[in-house]
């Protein structure tokens, strides 16, 4: 009996090796196929999934250089708004119409003695005093800026130039004294988590977010 139990283990033991064997050799040139592709595409996969932050990373960094260097030269154009017309402006047309067309008075400051007669001890006396000597113009977009700058697209988001920064300008008041304040932004950031900006309108800070 027990003969007989074991001989029926080992035929269907046998059976099964011989389906296995029947099953691979019947999906053998299926699998030779597909198994490389499998593997090339978990590797892609893998790539990908590396690769990728990597890429944006470097992207994002070649722009954000752009935009940083844009929004520091429109806070040297607000800030010489600024000297010229006593506020900072929210309106791009109003900053570069002013760079483009506007210029600075070249002052020479001399501190020297000059010689008086005191009124009240009756002497001629000598006095500190500064002499400003006008020497000329020059003109705001010379003066901020090297030739050639293109002026004219001071609004844009660099390097695509598509999109227009978002800038307002108001006063704000810091420990009882008005202060001319002003911001711009990138309105459509490449990275949504670091948006960059210039200067606040909610405090006194001309810095980027960035410095």
């Amino acid at each position: 009996m027990a003969s007989k139990f074991i001989s029926t283990i080992i035929e269907y033991k046998n059976k099964i090796i011989l389906s296995v064997i029947s099953l691979y050799e019947a999906y053998k040139r299926p699998l030779q196929i597909m198994l490389p592709l499998l593997i090339l595409s978990l590797a892609g996969w893998l790539t990908k999934i590396i690769i990728e932050p990597i890429q944006f990373e470097k992207e994002k960094n070649y722009r954000y250089n752009f935009i940083k260097e844009k929004l520091i030269d429109i806070r040297s154009a607000q800030l010489a708004f600024k000297e010229k017309n006593g506020q900072f402006t929210n309106s791009f047309d109003d900053l570069i119409s002013f760079v483009k067309l506007d210029s600075f008075v070249l002052i020479q400051k001399t501190d020297t003695l000059i010689q008086y007669y005191n009124t009240v001890y009756r002497e001629m006396q000598f006095k500190d005093t500064t002499l400003l000597d006008t020497l000329g113009k020059v003109s705001v977009l010379d003066s901020l800026f090297k030739n050639g700058y293109p002026i004219d697209s001071l609004a844009f988001v660099p390097p695509l130039n598509k999109d227009q920064f978002v800038m307002r300008a108001g006063v704000i008041n810091k420990s009882k004294i008005d202060v001319p304040v002003f911001e711009a932004r990138d309105p459509n950031p490449y990275d949504p988590q670091n948006t960059l900006i210039i200067g606040s309108t909610v405090e006194a800070n001309l810095n980027g977010n960035w410095q």
